[in-house]
């Protein structure tokens, strides 16, 4: 039973009363700022100084005018920094710092008066508490480093060596991380755990001194004692001690004549003064300490550092609600008034100049990855720290608990250069020209934009920098490294804040490269050159005699538009005066309804070249110039396109064709100039961003040639060079019925596909042409083929997968195959396809073909709930091949009309709100009772499940479940002849009743097995169980 928290005279016995001044009788000022400074820990407690591989000894990084924060305590103060290779070796004020500037091997950033500090430190940290998923361990490691975390002192680990190899993989550069203290499993008394499966036994002091040594063996850097309980159990109260001074002493031998130090969950008020007693060195949570503790801790507080894990607290109180928690039961459980009464604590320990460290216990789902920063808010919201005190303990602080305050935690000549700083690609600058980012070579400025598709197969579309000199294009990203996709993208957020984003590709001819912008109509104007107006008399009513008063105005349809090199089609039962016309292309930069001249050229983002390729008999024979001028393959643009600031203001455009000089013409030559086109075209309409007004051609077309016109004819050449921009170059030849340019808009659809990602990449596509996200394992001649449910994906598995020994590629036994249902996971689905279970059972068919899986020793089937019911069709439709069927929580077949209602109505919700509300309300149902109070992770699994689910997927497949009331093909009874069966369900599984399993294994002669305390989601709440029941079905 737990202490009582109130003696007789209603003061409270766990917890503070009456403080002491905070001086502890010297009557001298307690420093709150870096109480860090008195701890002493023996020498032989050092860990291991780690280096972490990546970092060029002969780098060089200069950050210029930034706001250093030194973690001293002092208030910032402007200046520059210089940095060798790991090390800080200027702060403040640089020696020779101009001519550094200068230099072409210094990496200079600009800070522009925004701050640089040293990375933070978090001094309970937890890699593997991931939502249960342990293949995430290297996410969490790069999520801190990511947040700004340079320091992470590991409190526990999952599994024995996971903290272990994790930092190893940091060290040696396979993995990005912060330096990090590795931990193995908390070690507890039996009865005594948290968790079972993250917690290593040990009975009395001779078998917890076997557990440290066996720790030490394994290569951790510390070691973690569980010592009190924790409210979220409800079965072990956190006022409650679960050790003896006897084991505490052993454990505190053992471990420091191994050179380790310990830390210790100990909430309750015995396990802290225990702690203190014996001499653990970092106590966490200290939640309930009491004036004896209290005063205990401060006569030793050069031995002891308390990191409370705040955090948790506080999130299980107030953020709990979203994952089946909710404040109302971390209330009724204490949480509350546990939080209540270690903030006194901790005030109070701040107040006496105790070490305090962040570090909140994070990879709950309610205290994710990413938001470690909070910790330092609620030390200034809740412990009554300045924010410079906060920053400090995260800095400092931590260095001090890694025992490297001489190295880490503070802007200081001779630190590790493990600073934080928020500056953006662009600004690696040197002085004010381009300069290198990340090798020591010179970067071009990123204005020759061409566009391009991957040549991955998912047609994709990339922007690029052309570099002419070295014909090389490198790929563009925005500065948040997202690729970009087109010109449209560049025009709104600006070049100067598009970066470059991997490696230059040599030459144009190994990627396919497009029009630099396409879409939309382009604007085109008629006759605004006066020699051209002359040599064209009589070509089109529309476009009127001599030099036009306004101008004439037309489009080119979008789907004429061609890319450089393309060719451009003769389609000679069509026309046979096919003519060129090379033009300057205007690209808006900026949108706007009635502009006027004067600011017309503000909208001007840049340039590209166009071809006004012209059916001349068309033009004549139609009033308007649209079916003259549009044809498939007639507006060739590219192949680059400029923003106006890298261009001369003056630009000519020359055509050649088949080498001979034909056009040339200046943009001084215009009859109507830009600025009067974009008024023109604006007093009526509202232009938009990246709309392309093509604006006119010189004289020399092929028409107006004397004493007869020339005409393309199959194999001319037409070149048409823009000065500036470069050459767009197109060959024409004879047009076929299904050219490319029929074939590219016949591939054209407007139907969506939903959850299709990158193009479809990495999926298979099966013969009817659906895309499958499916994953093959091992080689054996055995093959088991696993299916998930409704709201799920092939990940419901890993943990099965992994228990049994199936998750490696050399499996020589079995082959195992895994995949997405169509909607769900990473697989896409049409919004025309219609889904069922029997298209889910006949895409198991084409990928069990595609992917070549083994069936001559027979086919094992797993699945769970609707994946149930496909399996049973899939069997009964391939006797030949299935020997064995094991589902877990199969719902009945055919489907009850409730049941079928239901699932109408869920899709219904779902395509009106989305998956929200849906995935939190068949989370709440499909779970056990202990499942929502005791197992936080297997129900945040589900729920994260759900959430994950394309919407539309979700919707199509309960749709398809609802068709299983019409499903009465299955003969259970012959399934259960031919096949060996197991049925594993719930205790509590309302989907697929025990009762209903019963006579379902009556039917089929099956094995059944019932998971006590488990709902319709065996595998995230039992995993144990359903791996235990396979095991013997299997044997």
């Amino acid at each position: 039973m737990a202490p009582s928290a109130v003696d007789s005279r209603g003061m409270m016995v766990n917890g503070m009363n009456v403080h002491s001044n905070g001086d502890n009788g010297t009557g001298g000022k307690v420093d709150t700022m870096n109480p860090h400074d008195c701890v002493q820990w023996d020498p032989s407690l050092k860990p291991k100084n780690y280096t972490i591989k990546g970092t060029d000894p002969d780098s060089k990084v200069l950050f210029r005018d930034v706001n250093i924060l030194d973690s001293t305590g002092a208030d910032p103060f402007k200046g520059d920094v210089y940095i060798e290779g790991e090390r800080i070796r200027y702060v403040g004020e640089v020696p020779d710092v101009e001519n550094l500037a200068k230099d072409p091997k210094v990496r200079t950033i600009n800070g522009r008066g925004r701050t640089l500090m040293s990375g933070l430190g978090d001094a309970h940290v937890h890699f593997s508490w991931n939502d249960g998923d342990l293949s995430r361990l290297g996410v969490s490691a790069q999520c801190y480093i990511d947040s700004g975390y340079t320091m992470d002192y590991g409190a526990a680990s999952a599994k024995e060596r996971l903290d272990v190899v994790v930092r190893d993989a940091i060290n040696a550069g396979s993995i990005p991380g912060p330096r990090y203290l590795a931990n193995g499993k908390e070690m507890a008394v039996p009865n005594g755990d948290l968790a079972a499966a993250i917690t290593a036994f040990a009975s009395g002091p001779l078998e917890m001194r076997e557990v440290i040594r066996h720790h030490v063996a394994l290569g951790v850097d510390n070691i973690k004692l569980s010592m009190s309980g924790e409210q979220i159990t409800e079965t072990r109260d956190a006022q409650d001690c679960y050790c003896t001074d006897e084991k505490t002493a052993a454990c505190v031998d053992e471990a420091h004549r191994h050179g380790k130090r310990l830390c210790a969950h100990a909430r309750a008020r015995d396990s802290v003064t225990m702690r203190i007693r014996h001499g653990v060195d970092i106590i966490y949570h200290a939640s309930w300490i009491d004036d004896e503790g209290m005063d205990m801790l401060e006569a030793h507080k050069h031995k002891h550092m308390v990191a409370p894990g705040l955090n948790w607290l506080i999130g299980t109180i107030y953020d709990s609600a979203a994952f089946g928690y909710g404040f109302e039961r971390a209330e009724q459980v204490g949480y509350k008034k546990e939080l209540d009464v270690a903030v006194k604590g901790l005030k109070e320990m701040h107040r006496r100049g105790i070490t305090v460290l962040p570090g909140g216990d994070y990879g709950f789902p309610w205290t994710p990855h990413g938001t470690y920063a909070r910790d330092l808010e609620h030390f200034v919201k809740w412990l009554d720290f300045t924010p410079m005190e906060s920053i400090v303990a995260a800095t400092a602080g931590v260095a001090k608990l890694f025992m490297r305050e001489d190295q880490l935690g503070k802007i200081k000549p001779g630190f590790f250069a493990d600073c934080i700083h928020k500056a953006s690609y662009k600004e690696f600058l040197k002085s004010e020209q381009p300069q290198q980012v990340l090798e020591p070579k010179q970067v071009d400025k990123l204005d020759h934009f061409v566009a391009y598709q991957l040549d991955d197969g998912t047609g994709r579309t990339r922007m690029g920098h052309f570099d002419e000199k070295k014909g090389t294009i490198t790929p563009l990203a925005f500065e948040s490294g997202t690729h970009i996709e087109n010109l449209y993208q560049i025009i709104e957020v600006g070049e100067d804040h598009v970066v470059a984003n991997g490696e230059p590709s040599k030459g144009t001819e190994k990627v396919n490269v497009l029009a630099p912008i396409s879409g939309r109509d382009v604007i085109a104007i008629g006759k605004n050159y006066a020699e051209h107006t002359k040599e064209i008399p009589g070509l089109s009513k529309g476009f009127g005699e001599g030099i036009p008063e306004v101008p004439i105005v037309f489009t080119k349809r979008a789907t004429s538009i061609i890319a450089n090199e393309d060719h451009i089609l003769l389609h000679e039962n069509f026309t046979d005066q096919l003519d060129y016309e090379g033009e300057i292309g205007v690209i808006n930069g900026k949108g706007g309804h009635q502009i006027s001249e004067n600011d017309a050229m503000s909208h001007v983002w840049g340039y590209t070249i166009i071809n006004d390729v012209s059916l001349r008999e068309k033009q004549k024979a139609h009033v308007q110039a649209y079916i003259g001028k549009s044809a498939d393959s007639c507006c060739p643009m590219g192949p680059l396109a400029l923003p106006k600031a890298a261009l001369p203001e003056k630009l000519t455009v020359t055509t050649h064709v088949n080498g001979e000089k034909r056009q040339q013409g200046t943009t001084d030559d215009l009859i109507f100039g830009i600025a009067s086109l974009i008024k023109t075209l604006s007093d009526s309409q509202t232009l938009r961003p990246g709309d392309v007004i093509a604006t006119g051609t010189p004289a020399g077309v092929g028409m107006g040639i004397k004493p007869e016109p020339k005409y393309l004819q199959p194999g001319d050449v037409v070149e048409i060079t823009v000065s500036g921009i470069g050459t767009l170059r197109n060959k024409i030849v004879k047009a076929e019925k299904d050219n490319y340019v029929a074939s590219r808009i016949q591939q054209e659809s407007n139907i969506p596909i939903n959850n299709l990602s990158y193009g479809g990449l990495g999926l298979t596509t099966l013969p009817s042409g659906n895309k499958v996200n499916a994953k093959k394992i091992g080689s054996g001649p055995q093959s088991i083929v696993f299916i998930h449910g409704l709201g799920g994906d092939m990940s419901f598995y890993t943990p099965v997968t992994n228990s049994l020994g199936l998750d490696k590629d050399d499996n020589a036994q079995y082959t195992s195959l895994l995949f997405d249902l169509e909607g769900h996971g990473k697989s896409p689905t049409k919004a025309s396809s219609r889904l069922s279970i029997e298209s889910y059972a006949h895409d198991i068919d084409e990928l069990i073909k595609a992917l070549d899986i083994p069936t001559q020793q027979g086919v094992t089937l797993v699945a769970h709930s609707m994946g149930c019911l496909v399996a049973s069709l899939f069997a009964q439709q391939h006797s030949s091949i299935v020997n064995k069927l094991i589902l877990i929580g199969p719902p009945p077949c055919p489907l009850p009309a409730a049941g079928a209602d239901g699932a109408i109505k869920r899709a219904v919700t779902v395509r009106a709100e989305g998956m929200r509300n849906v995935a939190m309300t068949v989370a709440t149902a499909g779970t056990s009772e202990k499942t929502k109070s005791s197992r936080p992770l297997a129900f945040t699994a589900v729920h994260r499940s759900l959430l994950a689910t394309d919407p539309e997927g979700y919707a199509k497949g309960c749709t398809a479940l609802a068709g299983a009331k019409e499903l009465n093909s299955i003969d259970f009874s012959k399934l259960g002849q031919s096949n060996r069966s197991l049925i594993i369900t719930g205790e509590e599984d309302k989907v697929s009743p025990p009762a209903h399993c019963t006579k379902l294994a009556d039917t089929m002669n099956a094995t059944k097995h019932i998971l006590p305390d488990v709902g319709h989601w065996h595998v995230f709440e039992d995993v144990d169980g359903v791996v235990s029941a396979m095991k013997k079905f299997f044997s």
